[in-house]
């Protein structure tokens, strides 16, 4: 699966998202690298919904992103 990151900050599924200007297109094998290997990104609990995705610093769930 393919992700848009917005020049706002936020990750988008690509498939979901129809997509802006000045969006960056992360393909699938970076998408893999990025949260499998490297787990930095990672799902909206309801992603398949939304088609939103985090940065593990600023996911909502991780206790880092409040302390920053």
């Amino acid at each position: 699966m393919s992700l848009r990151w917005r020049k706002n900050g936020d990750l988008l599924c690509a498939a979901k998202t129809l997509p802006d200007e000045n969006d960056t297109y992360i393909d699938d094998r970076l998408h893999y690298k990025l949260s499998v290997e490297l787990k930095v990104v990672t799902p909206e609990d309801d992603e398949w919904r939304s088609g939103i995705w985090h940065w593990i610093k600023n996911h909502p769930t991780n206790s880092l992103s409040s302390k920053e």
